[in-house]
């Protein structure tokens, strides 16, 4: 792991959003790593810093709606049913306040996996396949 990467991970002050299913841990991931791609690099000044942070979380969040209602959004070989996605909310829910509540400087972050263990990697970057993880907003 680079300096970087270790320095990123230091500066992680708790948080993160519990993820234990696998259909879910792609979704959330995905979503979460939408709202940091859509921000770039955080703006210095709070009230310009917060703006771009509701834009980005509302353009991805309509994205995934809409992968979902196109039936995109698939469990096995069929779309995800209404009752699943309703469960799906509250995670994504939490991805965005997390999410939101971790770009707090003017840089630009990114989204890792804490792993069960407590190990910490680049997303979709797993030794194993797994079932649990957390996901973590950190600063490059």
């Amino acid at each position: 792991m680079t300096f970087a990467i270790l320095l990123a991970i230091a500066a992680q002050a708790g948080g993160g959003v519990a993820v234990d299913s696998v259909p879910q841990i792609g979704i959330a991931t995905r979503y979460a790593r939408c709202i940091v791609r859509q921000i770039g690099v955080a703006p210095a000044e709070d009230s310009a810093r917060a703006a771009k942070v509701q834009d980005a979380v509302k353009g991805c969040r309509t994205f995934i709606e809409s992968d979902y209602t196109q039936g995109r959004i698939m469990l096995g070989d069929r779309p995800v049913n209404k009752r699943w996605w309703g469960r799906m909310q509250s995670i994504l829910d939490s991805v965005e306040a997390d999410v939101t509540a971790a770009i707090v400087q003017p840089k630009q972050y990114k989204i890792i996996w804490e792993l069960p263990g407590g190990g910490r990697v680049d997303a979709y970057n797993a030794p194993e396949p797994l079932k649990t993880i957390k996901l973590l907003t950190v600063p490059l």
